[in-house]
């Protein structure tokens, strides 16, 4: 894809525009005029007006990766008002099938495509910025058999919109993407600028995967990852039923096995039972829970070399608490705190830092399990996600170790804004192995393997019946968010999963026999000798199907392969996958050679898929 796509090379878009804006101000339509400025090889076109100056700016990166970042400034004497901030693009022909996603809990990243007739709307449904769609929309051309993809960076509630417009007998398709504008009136004082989303965009060969490798390995040079833990999370172990002396237990099997980071759920705080109830005092529960003996887990969780961490929402208060009765100030509607107040930062800064330094804490995870559909101040949310970001910037600067998870009732907020403030993302509450792996391939059309977290939740049952007339122990998962619904599937499907990035546990591990505990003792030390790669590895969806999903890893380079092929069910002998491959250069997989035009002409074969299995082939170039 050309940047010249979208304008002409005096900037005139026809019946788009660069912008749509409207305002106290006017409106900036398609018949705006833009003065294009090239330097540093990137192309910024610049309107101007009496009241404000719009820009936009395309930068092209590796891969034919286009960059846009476009902000508005108030250049006159008072406050505007917006009433509508959007992006414009648009395409050629009219003859097209849209992909989105919807987003949902324990069904995250749930995408499909649809043709459009009319228009297709994808947005944030408030505060969260994955609250009932995923910021992507892929645009396939049913001419030319291409696509195009649109993916967004949120800083404030999101829109994407794609639509069909009349051009004189002509019909065009034209993408508006911004700040959600249901109730807009973003107040900017004299001098202002307001950044809207970066919007990253590229042509896709692959209508499986949207060639997301190509957003892969963007981001990771733009964002590098610091690193992927393996951790414990006691939540889907005990869920609130906190016993210390238990779970100093499980630390200890933790340490033994290799883990690296250790840490308690909900449950810890508030004065007794009711707990939920008290979501917002963040302060140790001594009757109940840990029975005050948080400070004793945590010096022994850093005795055995790992580092402790703790469960907060620090963006709400619940009805009974303390904080609320005594900041009402600092929070709005449904008892969420107000980000977009500097004093409310201050607060929950100062009560977080508190908590770190008391319990010598390296990790943590802020949930966020409560949304708020419009915002009561009319921007979008654009000032409460500054306030965000203020807040864990000024955590970083005090606490530059500190590794900080993303959870928003699982996946709400797993989007590459979010991203770049956190280090990785509690994938869902959903842990699943099925849905789990389909949840990845999904995620992965949109933000990097490196990420979104694995967790392996299961148990050990002794004495399980197995057809015909045979009994054994075997481990068994969880199969939702509650262990309502449990599943059997065999250890590699398991162990491949838990690949590709964070790697965390949730589970009894005292409990596994020594059969198991070694086996994951050395699946972790196998992992962490190939952290770096799955570090910067980008990921390509090979087979999305459902009964068999399988993804590549590879570097930049493709020096490295590893494709993981899992199958839920098979009705097939044999199987072809067609890895991507350096043609010009040899491979070795096995104890084979195989030339890599081979490779991509003919595939690898592959006998016998087992069912509830994967199979793991790793390709590393001579």
């Amino acid at each position: 894809m050309r940047i010249e796509n979208y304008f002409d090379l005096n900037g005139n878009l026809g019946i788009s525009g660069l912008f749509y804006a409207e305002g106290s101000f006017g409106i900036v339509d398609g018949t705006a005029k833009y003065e294009r400025i090239t330097q540093n090889g990137n192309d910024t076109f610049v309107y101007c007006d009496s009241a404000v100056r719009l820009e936009s700016e395309f930068s092209a990166r590796k891969n034919g990766v286009v960059v846009r970042r476009d902000k508005l400034r108030n250049i006159s004497d008072s406050e505007i008002e917006i009433y509508s901030l959007l992006s414009r693009f648009s395409l050629t022909g009219n003859n097209y099938e849209i992909y989105t996603q919807y987003n949902s809990w324990q069904h995250e990243s749930g995408g499909s495509w649809q043709r459009l007739v009319t228009q297709i709307t994808a947005a944030a449904l408030g505060v969260r910025t994955c609250e009932g769609a995923a910021p992507v929309m892929g645009f396939f051309d049913l001419y030319s058999q291409k696509s195009t993809v649109f993916h967004l960076i949120p800083n404030a509630q999101w829109q994407m919109t794609a639509k069909k417009v009349a051009q004189s007998d002509r019909e065009r398709v034209i993408l508006e993407t911004g700040f959600y504008d249901r109730s807009l009136c973003l107040r900017v004082g004299a001098g202002e600028c307001i950044e809207l989303p970066t919007i990253v965009f590229f042509t896709a060969e692959s209508k499986t995967d949207l060639d997301a490798y190509k957003l892969h390995e963007w981001y990771l040079k733009e964002y590098p990852r610091r690193t992927t833990p393996i951790m414990y999370n006691s939540w889907l172990y005990c869920f609130d039923q906190l016993n210390i002396d238990d779970l100093i237990c499980q630390a200890d099997c933790a340490a033994d096995m290799g883990f690296e980071a250790f840490m308690i759920d909900a449950g810890w705080f508030g004065t007794g039972a009711n707990w939920w109830n008290e979501v917002g005092d963040w302060e140790e529960n001594t009757v109940s829970g840990p029975c005050g003996r948080l400070c004793e887990l945590s010096q022994r969780v850093r005795d055995r070399g790992m580092t402790f961490g703790l469960w907060f929402e620090p963006e709400r208060a619940a009805s009974g608490s303390r904080a609320l009765h005594n900041h009402p100030e600092f929070f709005t509607l449904r008892n969420i705190l107000d980000f977009s107040n500097p004093r409310a930062v201050d607060y929950i800064f100062d009560v977080i830092s508190a908590q770190i330094d008391k319990y010598n804490i390296g990790c943590l995870k802020f949930d966020f399990n409560d949304n708020i559909p419009s915002d009561p101040q009319r921007n979008a949310f654009y000032r409460y996600m500054q306030g965000q970001k203020d807040f864990i910037s000024r955590l970083r600067a005090r606490y530059p170790e500190l590794y900080i998870i993303n959870c928003a009732s699982g996946g709400y907020r797993m989007e590459l804004g979010q991203g770049i403030m956190f280090d990785s993302f509690w994938l869902s509450d959903n842990q699943g192995p099925y849905e789990g792996i389909r949840i990845v391939k999904d995620t992965l059309k949109r933000m990097p393997s490196s990420l979104i977290e694995r967790w392996n939740v299961q148990k050990y049952c002794e004495d399980f019946p197995v057809y015909p007339d045979k009994r054994t122990g075997r481990m068994i998962h969880c199969n939702n968010a509650t262990w309502d619904f449990l599943i059997g599937v065999k250890d590699s499907f398991s162990e491949s999963f838990m690949h590709g990035g964070p790697m965390g546990f949730s589970c009894d591990l005292a409990s596994f026999p020594a059969k198991y505990k070694n086996r994951w003792s050395d699946v972790i030390k196998q992992y962490k000798e190939d952290r770096a790669f799955y570090q910067n590895a980008a990921a390509r969806v090979l087979i999305d199907s459902d009964d068999i999903i399988a993804i590549e890893y590879a570097d930049s380079e493709l020096s490295t392969c590893v494709i993981q092929i899992f199958t839920k069910e098979s009705r097939t002998k044999n199987l072809i996958i067609y890895p991507a491959v350096d043609v010009s250069s040899k491979y070795r997989y096995e104890d084979a050679l195989l030339d890599g035009a081979d490779i991509k002409e003919n595939g690898i074969y592959i006998q016998d898929p087992v069912d509830n299995s994967c199979r793991t082939i790793k390709l590393v170039k001579e």
